[in-house]
This record gives C-alpha cells, structure tokens and sequence, in this order.
C-alpha cells in the first residue's frame, strides 16, 4: 500500500509461426506490459505479416462506419437508425473471424454506399430546386410570362424596395426618361418592381431605389414555374424516402457487426504491431515485459497449459538503472489522492507511494483552514451534489470526492473550535430561542491567534519531518548519503526549533546545549553529503515552516467573512407586511453571502492546503517521473472474441 506493485521482469521466446496465438494469449490475459527488446544477437522486428491485410480491410470498414454514423444523424432517417449506428450494443457481438468478417461486411456493403451516393446526389437536386423556388417565391405576384421580356430595345430589372420607402422609388423612376415599370407587393412589407428602360441607359443606376434581384430565366409565369418545381421537389423527395429506407433496412441488419468488426480490426491490428517491439532472429521472436510478481506463476501456468514447450517463459534480471513500471494498490478511499499523485507525476517504482499518507493531511490541513462545522455540512452537501453530476474519474469529481472526505474532520475541528457559521454554539442556539450557558468552551480562533499560530507551526515541522523520513526510506536502498543528507535535514529542523524557543522565547532552555550540538553534527553532515552551498539553503527550512502559518491566516480570514455577514446581514423579523417582505429579501441575501463564503472557504483550504502537501511536502521526498503501468490489454466495447 506505500510502496507500488512488485513488479517481475518476464522474458518469451517462441517460434515465428507460433508468435500470432502467444500474442494473442498474452493480449487477453491483459497482466503484461510489453516493453522494446534489445539484445545484441537479434534485429528489431517489424509487424505481424498479417498487417498490410488488416491495414486495408481496416480502412474500408472505418468507411462504412463513418457512413452508417453519419447517415444514422440524417433527419431522415431519424425513425430507422438514429442514434443506433454508434451506440454499444445491449449484447457483445461475437466475431469469430475478423478478417472474413470484413471481407463479407464489405461486400453486402457495395450497394449501401452506392444508395449513400444516389441519395447525395438527389440532396443536391433537391437543394437546387428549393434554392431555384425561394428565388421565385420573391417575383411569384407577378403575372407575366418572363421568357416573353425580349427585346432588341429594352432591358429589363427587378428591383426589391424595402418597407416604406415605395412612393420615393416610384417617384424616383417616373423621372427617368423612357422608363416603365410595375410592382406586386414583396415578402416583409418589402415591394418588388419590374422595371423597363432602354438597354443604352445603365441599369446599376437602380440601386439607388432598391435591392437588384436576379431576372429570373423560366418559360412560364412565376407561379406556373414553382408549381412545376413543386411537383420535382415532390418526385425528387419520394425517391430520397426510398433510397432512406434502403438504407434503413442495411443499417438496421448490419450497424452492430460494422462496429464490432472495426473494433476487432483494430485490436488485430495492436496484436499485429506489438511485433515491433520483439526482438526476432531467423525463426523466433523475443519478447520482454513487467507482470506483477504475484501473477508470474499463473502466467507461466497458462502458456504451459496453452503452448506446453512451444514457448519458452523466465524472470529476467532487472538492471541497476531500469526503472520497472508502476502500479498503485490503494484503498478506494484513498482513490482520489492517487488521483492528485498521478496528476503531478506518476510514482517512482523505487519510492514511497503518497496516497495514503495524502489521505490522512490534505482532509487534516484542509479541516484546520475551513473549521466551520456548519460550513462543513454544506460543503459535504455541495461536494455530494458535484459528484453525483460529474463524470466518474474526471478532475471535477475527483475534487469533489476530496472535498466531501475533508468535510468529516472540518465539521470536527468545526466543534473544537466552537464555529457554526460564525457563530458559537451558544449565540446560535440562542437564535432559536434556547437560552443556555456555554456547553463547552471552544478554541475561538479569532481569539487565539497566538495559539492558532503555534499550532500551524507544529503542524508545519511534524509533516515537513515526515517528509524528511519518507525522503531517507527512499533514498536508503540507493544511496545512503542522500538518506543521510535527509535525517541531517530532520536534525536541523527538529534542533532550530529548540534553538529557537531557548533563546526567542525562553522555553526548553535545558534542550538548548543538546540542540546546538545537535545542529553543528547535522551542518557537518549535510556539509559532507551535499556541499557547502546546502549550508546557505538551511534559512530556506525556517521559511518552509513559516508558509505553514497560513494555515492560521487562511482559516481566521474566514472567520472573520463569516462573522461580518453575521453581523451586517442577519435577518430580522418585524410581524408587519412590510418586515415580513424585508425579512423574506435579506433572508435570502444572508443565505447566499453565506454559500458563497462557504465555496470561497472550500476552494481556499484545498488550495493552500495542496500546495502545502504538494510544494512544502512533497518537496523532501517525492521524485515521481514514473512509468504507469499499462497492460497489453484488449478494449472491448462491441465485440466478443470466440475462444
């Protein structure tokens, strides 16, 4: 639980011909992770030779889904496969072959794609003749057969005159010389004008009436002509509703096997390029991986029974300078703290792994700045409701997973310190009319800075000094003078407090010979193990304790919010219509100032308390630039693999 998984390196030799079923044996036991091979004897080896075919067939397939998913998301089709093309089937579908699979999907599919082609190209007739009636729609008053508006002498425009400006443009058009025109009222108040002027005089001129529309180029009248559009729109639709079904009825058969098989391609194709990570001579491949120490036996036991002596399996040696890849075994409560850890950086196999112990300090220092236990119930309330409707895993709900933990020994330091949204228990009570004496006397922290102080402070050196022990377990198995370096940083830390309060605060004044002893003896020690210049970081120590006073500052701030609330916007009820209506208004004001204050208190104590553990903390031990270990794992969602 505070070290990572032990890992075993594992070494496979079998035979090329063989190599397709091992591959496949060690994809669906999914405890290995494949690591490059490299031994002077082999030559890296290339992909499986079954991969140029399942490239090709993979490219064809993807087609024919990103068809079935695009078509499905037509309006049209709506009744027959929408939203049923992408989702996962109720029931895994089983493929016993993908590759013949493929092959018979692709060639059912010929004439789907060939109703996907047919069906574009009537949308664009359709698109045509809509974008053709709206254009006529603009002149459809107009009772005239536009192909008969041929002359050798005259031009003629259509001009689009908005609302209101109507008489002026006819006004306007009576002034020009040898110029006719006429109008039908147009779409949005708006008046359309069919104007004749001699073809030497220049039409742009009319802009300055109007907007020029397009002469349209039909046979017939406007209305003759849209109805005869109409009844294209008509025809051109009822071939579209077919070719819709068509493809209905194929996505309906068919989507779940398209995406099974695709999904079965694809993990042919991570079994096929795993290869490249082999080392191969002329007739065998080498394979070399990490499993977790307790699982080797079953391995070992599952080729033995699969393959018997076609395949060859031993530990490895691991070297000096190979870093294993790392598995955290942590309780489910501590889940989202390795959440936080993985975050920053995932664990070194050879260190300690913080989960746990982020466990127990992010909800203590969170507890120490928030220390409201009315705040702390609305904070687990809210907390709650952000899990409930955040996706499981992403950072929102690993937050609020943290926030919801630290709210169970906020609302505890909340009674010690006798804080119930601002108030003590007893003026709260006293609220609701339960007149009493104290019932216990609180830490008020306002009150007792002092002390609020010194106990950040011993907060501050006790997790500064766990850090110090963490970085020597650490560092011991690999270098005992950075492990010594680190307990010479204990002894500084625990000395300079003595030191400090013998000759600051005359307290432990018989610890003050020992302690000063005990500071030369480390000085030496960190002088030896990291150089001179280590002597000039030990002020830096004094300032890391020092931030930890935050701890104080950051909770008395709220307090100090909670109270003025308190004070300025407490409700009070006056039995009259107009203090009822004010009770009711600032009733309302003083909850929300109230929740508000609690997500300032909630976001300010994670902060400052996860940059304590993560900057201060971790900061002494923690190296991370670990490797996750991932498993050669197939991903199923659509298909079942036939054994």
């Amino acid at each position: 639980m505070l070290h990572p998984v032990e890992m075993s390196k594992v070494r496979i030799i079998c035979m090329k011909v063989d190599a397709p079923s091992v591959i496949r044996a060690l994809h669906n036991q999914s405890i290995l992770h494949l690591k490059d091979f490299s031994f002077p004897e082999t030559i890296r080896s290339g992909p499986l030779p079954l991969f140029d075919d399942i490239s090709a067939r993979t490219i064809k397939i993807k087609a024919i889904k990103e068809a079935i998913c695009g078509t499905a998301a037509r309006p049209q089709l709506r009744q027959e496969a929408a939203g049923k093309s992408c989702r996962a089937p109720r029931k895994k579908i089983p493929v016993d072959s993908p590759l013949r699979d493929a092959d018979g999907i692709i060639a059912d599919s010929e004439k789907f794609l060939s109703n996907i082609s047919e069906r574009d190209s009537l949308h664009k007739e359709l698109d045509a003749i809509l974008s053709a009636k709206r254009a006529l729609d603009e002149v459809s008053k107009f009772d005239i057969d536009f192909s008969k508006l041929a002359s050798d002498s005259l031009q003629f425009s259509l001009i689009k005159v908005g609302a209101g400006k109507e008489g002026a443009a006819k006004l306007g058009l009576a002034q020009i010389k040898g110029c006719a025109f006429t109008s039908v009222p147009g779409q949005g108040g708006s008046t359309i004008v069919l104007v004749a002027t001699s073809k030497q005089w220049d039409a742009k001129q009319l802009e300055q009436f109007g907007q020029a529309l397009p002469f349209p180029s039909i046979a017939s009248t406007p209305a003759a002509e849209i109805g005869s559009l109409g009844r294209q729109e008509a025809a051109i639709r009822e071939k579209i509703s077919a070719v819709d079904k068509r493809i209905g009825r194929f996505i309906e058969a068919n989507h779940a096997k398209v995406m099974a098989v695709d999904e079965a391609l694809s993990i042919e194709a991570d079994r096929a390029q795993a290869a490249t990570m082999f080392g191969a001579s002329a007739s065998l491949y080498f394979m070399e991986g990490w499993v977790e120490k307790s699982r080797f036996n079953g391995l070992s036991a599952h080729l033995r029974e699969k393959f018997g002596k076609k395949v060859f399996l031993t530990r490895a040696g691991i070297g000096h300078d190979e870093l294993p890849p790392t598995k955290l075994d942590n309780p489910k409560i501590a889940a989202p703290f390795q959440f936080v850890v993985e975050f920053l950086s995932t664990t070194n196999y050879r260190e300690i792994d913080p989960s746990i112990i982020l466990a127990i300090t992010i909800p203590l220092i969170y507890a120490l700045i928030f220390g409201d236990a009315g705040y702390a119930i609305l904070s687990f309330i809210m907390a709650f409701l952000m899990m409930k409707n955040s996706k499981p895993g992403s950072l929102l709900n690993e937050i609020a997973t943290i926030w919801a933990v630290s709210a169970i020994p906020a609302f505890l330091f909340g009674l010690l310190f006798d804080e119930y949204f601002g108030f003590t228990h007893t003026r709260l009570l006293g609220l609701f009319g339960v007149a009493s004496g104290p019932l216990y006397v609180g830490l008020h922290r306002v009150s007792l800075i002092t002390t609020l102080m010194l106990i950040s402070i011993i907060v501050g050196m006790a997790h500064l000094a766990l850090g110090f022990i963490l970085g020597a377990i650490n560092d011991w198995g690999h270098s005992k003078k950075h492990a010594i370096a680190k307990l010479c940083w204990l002894g500084i830390e625990m000395s300079g407090f003595f030191l400090v309060s013998a000759y600051m605060f005359n307290a432990f004044t018989f610890m003050s010979l020992p302690a000063l002893a005990l500071f030369v003896l480390c000085a030496v020690g960190l002088f030896v193990t990291e150089g001179a210049i280590s002597l000039f970081e030990i002020p830096s120590l004094a300032s890391n304790i020092m931030s930890y006073i935050r701890i104080a500052a950051v909770g008395v701030g709220g307090v100090i919010l909670a109270e003025a609330i308190n004070e300025l916007l407490l409700p009070r009820l006056e039995l009259s219509p107009l203090g009822i209506l004010v009770f009711i208004i600032t009733a309302i004001i003083y909850v929300a100032f109230h929740a508000v204050a609690c997500i300032i208190a909630m976001f300010e104590a994670f902060v400052h308390g996860t940059r304590l553990n993560v900057v201060e903390f971790f900061g002494k031990f923690y190296k991370g630039d670990g490797r996750k270990f991932v498993p050669f794992r197939p991903e199923r969602v659509y298909s079942q693999e036939q054994v």
